[in-house]
Order: C-alpha cells, then sequence, then structure tokens
C-alpha cells in the first residue's frame, strides 16, 4: 500500500499569498490605471495613488490588515458582523473612482484651477467609477458605500453654499435684488486617518512621485486652494412662518369660537411659560 506525503498547510509556500479572484481582478485594474501604457495613453493617477489604492485593496479579502486598522470601516454597521465581501469591494471600487481626482497634496478630491480647486459632483465619481471598471452602479449601491467611508471617518464630505454678491456691502437692497444663495458641489476629502493606516508616508518611492506631482502642477499654475464661504447658518433651509390659528369650530354648532381654552383669554405673564407654542 503506497503512502504519499500529507501537505499541511505549514508547508505551502509563503513567498505568495492567497489572492481570490475578485481581489485580484481589482489589483490588476488598479495597476493598469496607474500605468501609463492604458487605453487612454495617460495615467488616471500618479504612482503614490496607485500604491495607496493596491494597499487599500487587500481590504477585500483580509478585512483585519495592517494590524486591525481599517476595522473601523470593517465594523462600522456593527461591532460584531462585519462587513460582506461585496460590501468591501464597492468601498475600494468607489474609492478607487474618487481618487481619480484625488490631489496628492492635500487629498481634496476635485480638480485645480488657475483661481482655486473646483469641486466635483457625485455624478462625476459615479461616471469616474463606470470608466474604471467597464460597469455602472446604482444610486443605493452608491451612496451606501460612501456612508460607510464616512462613518469610519475616511471621507469627510461638507456642504457648501454660495451668494452672488456680500450682503453687509449694502443693507438697503430691495428684495427682489437680495443676492441669491445656491448650492455647489459638497467639499470631499480623503482623510489622513485614511491614509495613515497603510504607512506609506516613509515609503521613498512614494515620496518622489508625490513631488513629481505637485511640481507639475505648481508649474501649470494650478491652486487648490478652496473658497471659503461664510454662511449665515450651517445650511439654508428656509420655513415658512405660520400664522396663529386663535380660532377654532365649535363640533356641536360649527361655528367659529374662540381656540385657547374654552373661550379664556391667556393673559401675559411676566415670568413665562403660560403661552401656548402657536403665539
Amino acid at each position: 500500500m503506497s503512502t504519499s506525503k500529507r501537505k499541511y498547510p505549514k508547508n505551502k509556500s509563503k513567498s505568495k499569498r492567497d489572492v481570490s479572484a475578485r481581489q485580484l481582478i481589482v489589483e490588476q485594474r488598479i495597476t493598469q490605471l496607474g500605468s501609463k501604457k492604458n487605453e487612454s495613453g495617460k495615467a488616471k493617477f500618479p504612482y503614490c495613488t496607485k500604491r495607496l489604492l493596491l494597499a487599500f485593496a487587500r481590504f477585500i479579502d483580509n478585512p483585519h490588515a495592517y494590524n486591525g486598522q481599517l476595522h473601523d470601516l470593517n465594523y462600522c454597521q456593527s461591532i460584531v458582523y462585519g462587513l460582506q465581501t461585496r460590501q468591501r469591494e464597492t468601498c475600494v471600487k468607489v474609492m478607487v473612482a474618487m481618487c481619480c481626482d484625488l490631489e496628492v497634496e492635500t487629498y481634496q478630491i476635485g480638480k485645480p484651477k488657475l483661481e482655486h480647486m473646483d469641486t466635483i459632483t457625485h455624478n462625476t465619481i459615479k461616471s469616474n467609477y463606470e470608466k474604471c471598471w467597464g460597469e455602472s452602479i446604482n444610486d443605493k449601491r452608491y451612496y451606501h458605500a460612501i456612508k460607510l467611508l464616512k462613518m469610519a471617518d475616511y471621507l469627510v464630505i461638507d456642504a457648501v453654499y454660495l451668494q452672488d454678491r456680500d450682503l453687509l456691502a449694502n443693507l438697503d437692497l430691495k428684495d427682489e435684488d437680495l443676492p441669491r444663495v445656491y448650492s455647489k458641489p459638497a467639499y470631499k476629502t480623503v482623510t489622513q486617518k485614511f491614509i495613515n493606516v497603510f504607512g506609506l508616508d516613509n515609503d521613498e518611492d512614494v515620496k518622489k512621485s508625490k513631488l513629481r506631482s505637485i511640481a507639475n502642477r505648481m508649474k501649470k499654475g494650478l491652486k487648490t486652494l478652496w473658497v471659503r464661504y461664510e454662511a449665515f447658518s450651517d445650511a439654508y433651509v428656509w420655513k415658512k412662518r405660520q400664522r396663529a390659528i386663535m380660532t377654532r369650530t365649535d363640533t356641536t354648532t360649527q361655528q367659529p369660537c374662540e381656540r385657547y381654552p374654552q373661550g379664556r383669554e391667556i393673559k401675559a405673564s411676566i415670568f413665562g411659560g403660560n403661552y401656548t407654542t402657536e403665539h
């Protein structure tokens, strides 16, 4: 009876880590997008961003990588059950789409212009997603991934509200001449917390790549400064004030009568506290 040597897991070669087909496809696509020999003839992002995304791609197969530093994302919905494999893959793919417009110096997501940095919409990111992965992503799946990244504090999104001109410059404006208030695409920033997980700041090749990207931007005269606008409140929410209803219809006679209470007059108190909510 012939016997064969049993191959124990410890006898397997450790030179190559086991990678699923799902993660392998993502890594190969990130490498292709970061290469100058891709289909467009120009890399979607520099080498330093490619290294960052390849490091994050390990999250698909191993959510406990980097000494558990990605647990804030994996357990952002539940401290017991981590994200499913497809959810982890979607987070990586959405991050790749955002990083197509990532500024490597400030980690802001937008397009540098001659005067300031312009913000981009979620539709632009979804368009990047389709170009990167050759498939579309529905709103529910996309915004859920954005929510997960925000819950883990890996992504910050701040609303932007602008007005046509300074209101305080002329306090005698008529109603029709008041400055128009409108919204712009929100500020989107990848946090330093996310960047620190992968420990790439001390990598010499990553440093050189970042310096080259910054030098190329400055040579073109592009700015990364975001214009800040002071608002009257955190959000421009206008509500029409309702007039107090002081009369009510009697259910028996169907005639109008005084509302508060049983026809009694409410007298103001110097101590307050006796006004109804509709006064």
